[in-house]
């Protein structure tokens, strides 16, 4: 009788429900996502290609890895505030033009009370250039050559899934040379940006073309070009040269051709950024530190991550694409066991 009731109690399940109610389906979901994202997978390529790229980058601990690199750069910024200072101290001490032009210059491209923060420390370091500037060397050594190793090991575990054994001066030289590499390019960087503005602005203003219509976005476009160039140069020695690797720049260019492009993105959402706290004194105080560390850290991830997509590039791989397989969902019977 007991039975009976028992069996009366328990509702059926409805129609076109599986059994195990409003339970079951919750359960489902991981398996119906997975479902999903393997027909994606299988039907498009750069889905599948960014998946299996975002696999390697977690395996190969792409965030703690960014996180280091993180930590020194951020660290490095002082003393290269104090080298800067000391070379301006030391190239324009007798000349008050040119530093007042200079200050000027930094409080273009840091609006708000930061620039102005900016420029009173340059001021007060001018009268002791040389001590300065030997605090700030020395400090952007440590923390360069720091930041340096762990990108070195970083690009090595993404790659090869391993980091090369250690021999400290080999990795110290190694180092020091891609830190000089990675300061050289920065300063062609700049130099190219500036050099083609001037001259672009010299020769319509030569040519009496200054005020056409369209000017001003064919100087952004040509600094745009250049800057683009000069960071698919970088990525290409961030991606053969860091970690040692033996495949042809050919093979390697849709990476660093990737990395720029995101690379530029990111330039333009801090400007952004910057921007928008320019206004606030709480805001330049705080955020601003805050927003580059963060800023800071999304580059070192995205440049990590650069390397996974390119490593999973089928180009580099020898061509072969691993398709996943879909995975059907596990049902629960009615005996509260998985089919």
């Amino acid at each position: 009788m007991s039975a009976t009731r028992t069996e009366r109690s328990a509702p059926a399940p409805a129609e076109g429900q599986p059994p195990g109610g409003r339970w079951s389906r919750v359960t489902q979901l991981p398996g119906r996502w997975q479902e999903r994202v393997t027909r994606l997978r299988r039907r498009f390529p750069w889905f599948d290609h960014l998946a299996r790229a975002g696999g390697r980058y977690q395996r190969t601990q792409g965030d703690l890895m960014a996180a280091g690199v993180t930590y020194f750069v951020f660290l490095g910024l002082v003393p290269v505030l104090l080298l800067v200072a000391s070379v301006i101290g030391l190239v324009l001490a007798g000349n008050e033009l040119l530093q007042q032009e200079l200050y000027a210059t930094i409080r273009e491209s840091f609006p708000g009370p930061t620039g102005a923060e900016v420029t009173g420390e340059l001021d007060g370091a001018v009268g002791s250039a040389g001590i300065t500037g030997l605090i700030g060397l020395v400090g952007f050594l440590y923390a360069g050559l720091r930041a340096m190793d762990k990108l070195r090991l970083g690009m090595e575990r993404i790659w090869k899934g391993r980091v090369d054994d250690p021999e400290f001066l080999r990795d110290n030289l190694q180092d020091l040379l891609a830190l000089a590499a990675f300061g050289l390019a920065g300063l062609v960087s700049l130099g190219l940006t500036g050099g083609v503005t001037r001259a672009t602005s010299w020769t319509l203003a030569a040519l009496g073309l200054e005020r056409a219509p369209g000017l001003f976005l064919l100087t952004a476009v040509l600094g745009l070009g250049l800057a683009v160039v000069t960071d698919v140069v970088v990525f290409l020695w961030l991606l053969r040269v860091v970690p040692s690797t033996s495949y042809p720049l050919r093979r390697l260019l849709p990476g660093a051709l990737f990395g720029a492009a995101g690379f530029e993105v990111l330039k333009l959402v801090g400007s952004l950024y910057l921007s928008l706290i320019s206004g606030s004194v709480t805001a330049s105080a705080f955020g601003g530190a805050v927003g580059i560390l963060i800023w800071i850290n999304v580059v070192c991830r995205f440049a990590f991550f650069t390397a996974a997509w390119t490593a999973t590039l089928p180009r580099v791989q020898g061509g072969a694409r691993v398709v996943p397989e879909v995975v059907a969902p596990a049902v629960p019977s009615g005996d509260g066991r998985t089919t």
